[in-house]
């Protein structure tokens, strides 16, 4: 059942997104160039291709490019989503990042890529899980995010896997995740559109969309 449910939020989202890069490669009579922040060739599978020239897959460490294809559109790269060193402003016509903005840091890090991410994009999609879904969306488990970091830490170890994991990888696992509420999300991207994904009423996820 959970399969089914994240695969029917992810058609829906991918025919989203589709339909808005149709729209922009047919206002600027051309294939879309796109920054994908943290971005995997995979992905893609569910957007589909059309309309799109280039997507520049972006990681943080050279690691993460081990996974990555360099064939069709696709093209990878070393960069920080908090400081895109080199790319212009606007010289995407979208940037696109999903379940990224959490990772990367405490809110000036966050801060930091929102506003990176609307620098160099024309256009953009921000996705990431909703604080307020009652599940946490990496772990598996009910309302481990809604409490303070050493909560979290101890009640990790309830998670059937992360729970066999020594107490310094659960500090890294839960220290380096930081879920945004739906007014955090506003107030990283004030411009934007907020789609709001929800199951059952409650917000399970947030894309900011300009």
């Amino acid at each position: 059942m959970k399969d089914i449910t994240v695969n029917r939020f992810r058609a829906a989202r991918g025919r989203k997104l589709a339909a808005k890069i149709t729209a922009l490669s047919q206002r600027l009579g051309r294939p879309v160039r796109i920054l994908d922040v943290g971005g995997r060739p995979d992905y893609w599978e569910n957007v589909g291709l059309d309309g799109i020239g280039e997507i520049v897959l972006q990681n943080l460490e050279a690691g993460e490019l081990s996974r990555e294809a360099s064939a069709g559109p696709f093209r990878t790269e070393i960069g920080d989503a908090r400081a895109l060193d080199g790319v212009g402003d606007g010289a995407y016509d979208l940037v696109h990042s999903n379940s990224v903005i959490e990772h990367v840091g405490l809110w000036p890090d966050m801060a930091a890529m929102a506003a990176e991410v609307r620098r160099a994009g024309v256009e953009g999609w921000v996705q990431t899980p909703a604080w307020e879904f009652p599940v946490e969306p990496h772990f598996r488990l009910p309302f481990l995010h809604w409490f303070a970091q050493p909560a979290r830490r101890s009640l990790l170890r309830l998670s059937p896997h992360y729970g066999r994991q020594s107490p310094a990888e659960r500090r890294n696992h839960v220290d380096r995740i930081n879920l945004l509420s739906h007014a955090e999300m506003q107030a990283l991207f004030p411009s934007s559109e907020i789609w709001i994904e929800r199951v059952a009423l409650l917000p399970k996820s947030y894309v900011a969309i300009w």
